[in-house]
This record gives C-alpha cells, sequence and structure tokens, in this order.
C-alpha cells in the first residue's frame, strides 16, 4: 500500500517537475532581444490604460513520467501535457517605466488527454492595495521602445505557474503577446484597449 501512494505522489509531481527544465533553452531565447532600458516616460503615458483580449496557447508533450499501475514501474507518456489553452485577458497597466502597476485577469479554459475540459479565473496584480482576494503576483519590467515584461506568480499548482509574457505596444490602442510556460507550452493574442468615455457636464 505504501508503495502504491509513493507512486500517486511521483505522479502528481513529476509533470510539474519535468515541465519546469523542459523550457529552459527557450526562455533563454524568449528574454534574449529585450532591451535593458526600460520604456520612456513619454511613450509609457500612452500605454497606460485599460485592454482587453484573448491568448491562444498549446503545450507539446515533454515526456512526462506516468505510472504503470499493473506492472508497478515507471514509464514515459507524454501525451498527457498536450492541449490547448484559450484564455480571455483584463489588463489594467498604470504606475511609471520603472515600477509599473499591473492588475491583470486570466479567464482561461483548457483542453488535454488529462483534462478532457476545465475551467479557471486566475487574478493577479502587484498593486498593494488591490490584493484582497487576489492569489497570484506578479513581477513586471518596461524595456525600451515599446515592451513590458510580466512573470506570474500564481498558486502552487496552477497551469501559469512559471509563465511568462512579453508585451510588445502599438500605437495607444492596441497590444500584441507572446506568451511561455512549462510543458513547453507557447503562445500568442492580442489586446486592444477599452476606450473609457466621460460624461460632459454643462
Amino acid at each position: 500500500m505504501e508503495t502504491f501512494r509513493r507512486a500517486v505522489l511521483l505522479l502528481c509531481l513529476i509533470p510539474f517537475f519535468a515541465g519546469c527544465s523542459s523550457t529552459v533553452d527557450q526562455r533563454k531565447a524568449f528574454f534574449a532581444d529585450l532591451s535593458p532600458c526600460p520604456v520612456s516616460p513619454l511613450a509609457w503615458k500612452n500605454f497606460t490604460g485599460m485592454y482587453r483580449g484573448t491568448i491562444h496557447s498549446t503545450a507539446v508533450g515533454s515526456g512526462v513520467l506516468g505510472v504503470n499501475i499493473r506492472e508497478g514501474d515507471l514509464q514515459q507518456d507524454s501525451a498527457g501535457t498536450q492541449g490547448v489553452t484559450v484564455a480571455e485577458v483584463r489588463l489594467e497597466l498604470s504606475g511609471t517605466p520603472d515600477e509599473p502597476l499591473i492588475y491583470l485577469e486570466m479567464d482561461s479554459a483548457s483542453s488535454s488527454a488529462w483534462n478532457m475540459s476545465e475551467t479557471y479565473l486566475e487574478k493577479f496584480t502587484n498593486i498593494p492595495h488591490r490584493q484582497y482576494g487576489v492569489k497570484g503576483r506578479l513581477l513586471a519590467y518596461s524595456h525600451a521602445p515599446n515592451q513590458l515584461l510580466i512573470s506570474l506568480q500564481p498558486a502552487f499548482f496552477s497551469a501559469n505557474r512559471g509563465a511568462a509574457m512579453i508585451l510588445t505596444f502599438h500605437g495607444k490602442d492596441s497590444v500584441d503577446i507572446e506568451y511561455i510556460g512549462h510543458f513547453e507550452r507557447r503562445g500568442n493574442g492580442s489586446l486592444t484597449r477599452v476606450q473609457t468615455f466621460r460624461l460632459r457636464t454643462q
């Protein structure tokens, strides 16, 4: 019985840690072209605001170990981590180029060989007064002339743990997103600025 418990525990933990090492080289290449300089204050004023959009990402098999209960040994099973995720994103950006302030919501739907369908809402922020009810944290750095790097720090078993996004701003209204995560998950998407309307008072 103890052997069975250890096998089940190993089955639960190995996919997570296997995915951590599978994208080391990809992550280095992902960050390689980022400028060490922050966005200029003048450009930053054009980028701040609220955005909405969608990210589509896919994960490929990463050689995750599975447990063959009947044989009592470990075997390779990469199919379990293959899958597709679509995330509806709401991003609020403020602060300064040196200290970006972000509130981020990701409403995701995913499917894989392990889960036919799964939905989850995650919220992230680095704004102290907005952390009530938000389980996820993030780190953010701006990079000249028009990019923002966001590293997500969600709950331990989140599919987004260890994920990062590079946002590239185009003018005042649109943003392209590149996404990288564990299990060789890569994705992209776009956001559009949400226009705010103010009522005129006579």
